[in-house]
């Protein structure tokens, strides 16, 4: 295979697993007091306690504190992952670098992400779609904490059933308020 489309193939492969790691390490860990307990103190305690769905949301510049993740997390990150890359690479050669650039550019863009959806500036990507969409839909986590985990790509939340949108909350709520009107017993949802 081309090399350069096995790299962009294998780059792709773990952006779509990079969903599915910052779901299950947001949710298991920074939710759930596990070891290492700093990352749900640093997260729900302190994150959450500063950063609530509501006005404190957002943060000016000069009073930001607890957004971004400790230095030493994105090269755990690849650490973590290198044997699993290395694995991957013995049997599908051509793949590492495609993988490891994955890992590090999904962490840096998660935190510039990240940065950007509390601290308004007014940077080129608080003028797309997309971002106000991930913005809204990391916000909405800070209101309903075991939803929306994902804050770059949320394909785990909306596969693993977690995804909440304004949208689907007037609905539930139409449905909640239709079913009380009528007697009857709103349908659950997971």
């Amino acid at each position: 295979m081309n090399p350069v489309l096995s790299q962009s193939l294998s780059f792709l492969a773990w952006v779509v697993y990079g969903s599915f790691f910052e779901w299950y390490w947001h949710n298991l860990w920074m939710h759930h007091p596990r070891s290492p307990k700093e990352a749900f103190r640093g997260h729900t305690v302190v994150h959450h306690g500063l950063y609530r769905g509501d006005d404190t949301y957002f943060v000016d510049e000069e009073k930001v504190e607890h957004i971004l993740l400790k230095p030493y997390a994105l090269p755990a990150i690849v650490l973590v992952h290198l044997p699993l890359i290395l694995l991957i690479e013995k049997f599908l050669p051509g793949t590492a670098i495609g993988a490891v650039l994955s890992c590090f550019l999904y962490f840096v863009v998660y935190e510039y992400m990240h940065w950007n959806m509390h601290v308004p500036r007014k940077h080129f990507v608080e003028r797309f779609r997309w971002f106000q969409f991930l913005r809204q839909h990391h916000k909405l986590h800070h209101r309903y904490m075991m939803k929306n985990f994902c804050v770059l790509v949320p394909l785990a939340d909306y596969m693993l059933g977690t995804m909440i949108t304004e949208a689907s909350l007037a609905r539930q709520k139409a449905e909640r308020e239709a079913a009380l009107a009528t007697g009857s017993t709103p349908k659950r949802r997971k």
